[in-house]
């Protein structure tokens, strides 16, 4: 079967390590002119904050400008972590969560009124997770937390994604699978971001003691996932990280990702999204050459593995 597929990128991508930042403006402008679909939208580095647009009427303002630049909004994605850290809810105390649950509100409270359907979560903390910490209590907090938001989601019409990265509390392969078994909502997905699969499943990053990784790598998580895929971030990596802190983002083409296989395999495992994003995240001024190659390089694969008309027999979704 094929289908129509766009083509992202998020704010956030071109402002990690920059000096000066580019503003959201900057970003839009450069997007729109290499022909981008759309952009997720950072709700961090002042670009789509709750404090630059505090209500509905500079929300819809907000919405009319990146409308002007000829994009659609693919996503957002508040302060990761609780607004870096600030906020660790997942082994923090009940007023830690708290406000947390008010950070995520003002959030869901943003998408809802620019229209926006997708959007980021994550456990909070920074791991990993401590020997000696109460793992069951720290699960069970995480996992009715995530149900929470995802029939907090579903009923304003918001999807709720899981970006999975190694600098969290729980993140061996067995975990990924495990959460979704346990938050058990059509509405909570896993936003599949290719750097920080690699570096969970493959080098076991930042794990607790034994290490688990996966023979078969990202195609055997995938195989585990059916039917868990709300969003795909793509770039290629080394099997190295950044800085010990991520899986490297690298431009497609200097890494190791077979997208031949990962990409119908995203298929098979039953990812129906039309958004691709091109999510390479250099730290440097190499990010605008990522994102201009980024664009031509997905446009091929899409082409070849997705689009109506290109070669469906890749395509078994």
């Amino acid at each position: 079967m094929s289908r129509s597929a766009k083509i992202s990128r998020g704010s956030w991508c071109v402002a990690f390590g920059m000096d000066p930042m580019p503003s959201l403006e900057q970003v839009l402008k450069v997007f729109s002119a290499f022909e981008y679909d759309g952009i997720e939208l950072a709700g961090f580095f002042d670009h789509a904050t709750v404090e630059r647009y505090p209500d509905a009427a500079s929300r819809r303002k907000l919405v009319d400008l990146v409308a002007s630049y000829d994009l659609e909004i693919a996503g957002y994605a508040p302060g990761p972590y609780g607004d870096f850290g600030r906020l660790p809810w997942a082994t923090g105390s009940d007023e830690v969560l708290a406000e947390y649950r008010r950070f995520f509100d003002a959030h869901l409270q943003f998408c809802v009124d620019t229209g926006i359907t997708a959007m980021r979560v994550d456990p909070g903390d920074f791991g990993p997770l401590p020997r000696d910490a109460d793992y069951e209590r720290v699960w069970d907090r995480v996992v009715s937390t995530f149900r929470d938001h995802a029939e907090r989601g579903a009923r304003e019409g918001v999807q709720m994604l899981w970006e999975y990265e190694t600098g969290q509390v729980f993140v061996k392969p067995s975990e990924i699978v495990r959460m979704f078994d346990d938050v058990d909502h059509d509405n909570f997905k896993l936003m599949y971001d290719v750097g920080h699969i690699v570096a969970g499943v493959v080098l076991g990053h930042n794990q607790v003691q034994p290490v688990e990784k996966l023979e078969g790598g990202q195609l055997e998580l995938l195989s585990k996932l059916h039917g868990r895929i709300g969003h795909v971030h793509l770039c290629d990596s080394d099997n190295n990280t950044w800085q010990n802190a991520f899986g490297t983002h690298l431009g497609f083409g200097k890494g190791n990702v077979d997208f031949d296989a990962l990409i119908p395999a995203l298929l098979d495992a039953g990812y129906e999204g039309e958004w691709w994003s091109v999510d390479a995240i250099p730290m440097s001024s190499e990010t605008w050459a990522d994102t201009w190659d980024g664009k031509l390089w997905l446009e091929d694969a899409l082409d070849r593995h997705v689009r109506p008309g290109k070669s469906s027999a890749t395509v078994t979704a």
